[in-house]
Protein backbone atom coordinates (compact mmCIF):
# COMPACT_ATOMS: atom_id res chain seq x y z
CA UNK A 1 0.00 0.00 0.00
CA UNK A 2 1.45 3.14 -1.44
CA UNK A 3 -0.33 5.93 0.68
CA UNK A 4 -0.08 7.36 4.38
CA UNK A 5 -3.34 7.09 6.62
CA UNK A 6 -3.39 9.34 9.59
CA UNK A 7 -5.59 9.10 12.29
CA UNK A 8 -5.56 11.35 15.14
CA UNK A 9 -5.91 9.71 18.98
CA UNK A 10 -9.91 9.24 19.44
CA UNK A 11 -10.59 8.99 15.46
CA UNK A 12 -11.92 6.24 13.90
CA UNK A 13 -10.94 5.21 10.45
CA UNK A 14 -13.01 2.80 8.37
CA UNK A 15 -12.44 1.02 4.75
CA UNK A 16 -14.69 2.92 2.69
CA UNK A 17 -12.99 4.46 -0.12
CA UNK A 18 -10.49 1.92 -0.46
CA UNK A 19 -12.21 -1.40 -0.45
CA UNK A 20 -15.56 0.26 -1.45
CA UNK A 21 -16.49 2.55 -4.12
CA UNK A 22 -16.36 5.84 -2.82
CA UNK A 23 -18.78 7.43 -5.40
CA UNK A 24 -21.14 5.08 -4.70
CA UNK A 25 -23.74 4.41 -1.47
CA UNK A 26 -21.87 1.20 0.91
CA UNK A 27 -23.95 -1.71 -0.12
CA UNK A 28 -26.03 -2.99 3.09
CA UNK A 29 -24.17 -6.16 5.29
CA UNK A 30 -25.82 -9.24 4.32
CA UNK A 31 -23.58 -10.75 7.51
CA UNK A 32 -21.35 -9.06 10.13
CA UNK A 33 -17.74 -9.03 8.70
CA UNK A 34 -15.34 -11.02 10.63
CA UNK A 35 -13.42 -8.34 11.49
CA UNK A 36 -16.09 -6.69 13.66
CA UNK A 37 -16.63 -9.55 15.81
CA UNK A 38 -13.41 -9.17 17.88
CA UNK A 39 -11.69 -6.29 19.50
CA UNK A 40 -9.45 -4.66 17.55
CA UNK A 41 -5.60 -5.94 16.96
CA UNK A 42 -3.61 -3.59 18.80
CA UNK A 43 -0.70 -2.23 17.06
CA UNK A 44 2.94 -3.63 18.00
CA UNK A 45 5.11 -1.41 15.70
CA UNK A 46 8.39 -2.34 13.97
CA UNK A 47 10.86 -5.02 15.70
CA UNK A 48 7.93 -5.27 18.89
CA UNK A 49 7.92 -1.34 19.78
CA UNK A 50 5.57 1.55 18.44
CA UNK A 51 7.89 4.78 16.64
CA UNK A 52 7.72 6.81 13.75
CA UNK A 53 10.44 5.86 11.44
CA UNK A 54 13.91 8.29 10.60
CA UNK A 55 16.16 8.30 8.46
CA UNK A 56 18.62 10.76 10.37
CA UNK A 57 18.04 7.99 13.71
CA UNK A 58 17.76 4.72 12.20
CA UNK A 59 19.44 4.75 8.33
CA UNK A 60 21.80 7.28 8.40
CA UNK A 61 23.97 5.39 11.62
CA UNK A 62 24.38 2.06 9.58
CA UNK A 63 26.00 4.38 6.08
CA UNK A 64 28.12 5.81 8.95
CA UNK A 65 29.36 2.69 10.28
CA UNK A 66 29.99 0.94 6.48
CA UNK A 67 29.98 3.54 4.04
CA UNK A 68 31.15 7.13 4.66
CA UNK A 69 34.79 6.02 4.87
CA UNK A 70 34.98 6.23 1.17
CA UNK A 71 31.46 7.24 0.02
CA UNK A 72 32.63 10.62 1.23
CA UNK A 73 32.11 14.32 -0.38
CA UNK A 74 36.05 14.70 -1.86
CA UNK A 75 36.58 11.29 -1.84
CA UNK A 76 36.50 8.86 -5.27
CA UNK A 77 33.65 6.72 -4.30
CA UNK A 78 31.87 10.21 -3.35
CA UNK A 79 31.61 11.01 -6.96
CA UNK A 80 29.13 8.64 -7.63
CA UNK A 81 27.57 8.45 -4.50
CA UNK A 82 28.19 10.45 -1.17
CA UNK A 83 26.52 8.40 1.41
CA UNK A 84 27.69 11.17 4.51
CA UNK A 85 24.84 12.54 6.83
CA UNK A 86 25.78 16.54 6.63
CA UNK A 87 22.66 18.37 6.86
CA UNK A 88 21.73 20.10 3.49
CA UNK A 89 18.80 22.62 2.71
CA UNK A 90 15.81 20.01 3.26
CA UNK A 91 17.77 16.50 3.72
CA UNK A 92 20.91 15.74 4.23
CA UNK A 93 23.72 14.73 1.27
CA UNK A 94 23.18 10.62 1.66
CA UNK A 95 19.80 11.21 1.04
CA UNK A 96 19.54 13.14 -1.49
CA UNK A 97 22.03 11.61 -3.31
CA UNK A 98 20.49 7.98 -3.07
CA UNK A 99 17.00 9.21 -5.34
CA UNK A 100 19.34 11.33 -7.41
CA UNK A 101 22.15 8.41 -8.42
CA UNK A 102 18.44 6.01 -8.66
CA UNK A 103 19.98 3.51 -5.80
CA UNK A 104 16.03 3.40 -4.51
CA UNK A 105 12.72 2.75 -6.67
CA UNK A 106 10.22 3.79 -4.79
CA UNK A 107 6.64 5.22 -5.49
CA UNK A 108 7.75 8.70 -3.67
CA UNK A 109 4.77 10.89 -4.02
CA UNK A 110 3.47 9.65 -7.12
CA UNK A 111 2.57 8.15 -9.98
CA UNK A 112 -1.35 7.18 -8.89
CA UNK A 113 -1.04 3.91 -11.66
CA UNK A 114 -0.68 0.43 -10.11
CA UNK A 115 2.25 -1.06 -10.26
CA UNK A 116 2.98 -5.10 -10.77
CA UNK A 117 4.45 -6.69 -7.86
CA UNK A 118 7.92 -6.43 -6.91
CA UNK A 119 8.56 -3.68 -9.58
CA UNK A 120 9.27 -0.70 -6.72
CA UNK A 121 10.32 -1.03 -2.87
CA UNK A 122 13.46 -2.79 -2.10
CA UNK A 123 13.28 -6.13 -4.59
CA UNK A 124 14.19 -3.55 -7.70
CA UNK A 125 16.21 -0.74 -5.23
CA UNK A 126 19.79 -1.03 -6.49
CA UNK A 127 20.92 -0.11 -2.48
CA UNK A 128 19.66 -3.20 -1.59
CA UNK A 129 20.72 -5.24 -4.07
CA UNK A 130 24.74 -3.25 -3.04
CA UNK A 131 23.83 -4.41 0.66
CA UNK A 132 23.33 -7.69 -0.02
CA UNK A 133 25.72 -8.90 -2.75
CA UNK A 134 28.59 -5.99 -1.80
CA UNK A 135 30.33 -4.17 -4.94
CA UNK A 136 33.38 -4.09 -6.84
CA UNK A 137 35.40 -2.70 -4.42
CA UNK A 138 33.98 -3.24 -1.35
CA UNK A 139 33.30 -7.10 -1.46
CA UNK A 140 33.05 -7.67 2.13
CA UNK A 141 30.46 -5.31 2.79
CA UNK A 142 28.99 -7.31 5.39
CA UNK A 143 25.70 -5.59 7.20
CA UNK A 144 24.14 -7.27 10.28
CA UNK A 145 20.80 -8.72 10.18
CA UNK A 146 19.18 -6.12 11.77
CA UNK A 147 20.64 -3.62 9.49
CA UNK A 148 19.85 -5.05 6.88
CA UNK A 149 15.90 -5.37 7.57
CA UNK A 150 15.80 -1.79 8.35
CA UNK A 151 17.41 -0.92 5.37
CA UNK A 152 14.68 -3.22 3.30
CA UNK A 153 12.10 -2.13 5.83
CA UNK A 154 13.10 1.49 5.61
CA UNK A 155 12.64 1.23 1.49
CA UNK A 156 9.15 -0.49 1.98
CA UNK A 157 8.24 2.11 4.02
CA UNK A 158 8.33 4.29 0.44
CA UNK A 159 11.63 5.55 1.67
CA UNK A 160 10.53 8.56 3.98
CA UNK A 161 12.92 10.62 5.51
CA UNK A 162 11.23 13.09 8.21
CA UNK A 163 9.07 11.37 11.46
CA UNK A 164 6.48 13.80 11.97
CA UNK A 165 5.54 17.15 9.64
CA UNK A 166 6.79 19.53 12.48
CA UNK A 167 8.76 22.03 11.44
CA UNK A 168 12.06 24.13 13.11
CA UNK A 169 11.79 26.63 10.23
CA UNK A 170 8.03 27.14 9.15
CA UNK A 171 8.98 30.13 7.84
CA UNK A 172 12.19 29.21 5.63
CA UNK A 173 12.08 27.14 2.49
CA UNK A 174 10.57 24.16 2.81
CA UNK A 175 10.22 24.66 6.33
CA UNK A 176 13.05 22.72 6.51
CA UNK A 177 16.02 24.82 5.83
CA UNK A 178 17.97 26.62 8.88
CA UNK A 179 19.20 29.41 6.25
CA UNK A 180 16.34 31.79 4.70
CA UNK A 181 14.81 32.17 1.55
CA UNK A 182 16.75 35.71 1.24
CA UNK A 183 20.26 33.95 2.42
CA UNK A 184 19.17 30.76 0.40
CA UNK A 185 19.00 33.31 -2.89
CA UNK A 186 22.21 35.06 -1.95
CA UNK A 187 24.48 32.08 -1.34
CA UNK A 188 23.32 31.52 -4.63
CA UNK A 189 24.01 34.17 -6.35
CA UNK A 190 27.70 34.23 -4.75
CA UNK A 191 28.43 30.86 -5.78
CA UNK A 192 26.40 29.95 -8.64
CA UNK A 193 25.26 26.59 -7.43
CA UNK A 194 22.24 25.20 -7.70
CA UNK A 195 21.02 24.27 -4.29
CA UNK A 196 18.44 21.53 -3.91
CA UNK A 197 14.79 22.03 -2.22
CA UNK A 198 13.51 18.31 -3.27
CA UNK A 199 14.95 15.26 -4.10
CA UNK A 200 14.79 14.02 -7.82
CA UNK A 201 16.85 13.20 -10.45
CA UNK A 202 20.65 14.72 -11.36
CA UNK A 203 20.00 17.04 -8.06
CA UNK A 204 23.07 16.79 -5.85
CA UNK A 205 23.55 18.06 -2.13
CA UNK A 206 25.48 21.79 -2.36
CA UNK A 207 26.09 22.82 0.82
CA UNK A 208 27.25 20.80 4.40
CA UNK A 209 25.98 22.59 7.12
CA UNK A 210 28.14 20.46 9.72
CA UNK A 211 31.23 20.90 7.26
CA UNK A 212 30.78 24.20 5.83
CA UNK A 213 34.52 23.41 3.89
CA UNK A 214 33.54 20.56 1.93
CA UNK A 215 30.36 22.04 0.76
CA UNK A 216 30.01 21.07 -3.19
CA UNK A 217 28.61 24.62 -3.41
CA UNK A 218 31.87 26.22 -2.60
CA UNK A 219 34.38 24.36 -4.42
CA UNK A 220 33.76 26.35 -7.59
Amino acid sequence: MRSGTIVAPGEKQGCVGCHENRVEDTPPPTKAPLAVKREPSKLTGWRGKQELFSYMEQVQPIFDRHCVECHDFGKPAGRKLVLAGDRTVSFNASYIDLWSRKYLTCADAGPAAHFESRTWGSHPSKLIKVVREGHEEHKELKLSAEELETLITWVDLNAPYYRAYECAYPNNPCGRSPITGAQLNQLGSLTKARFVLHNGDNQRAQICFERPGMSPGLQR
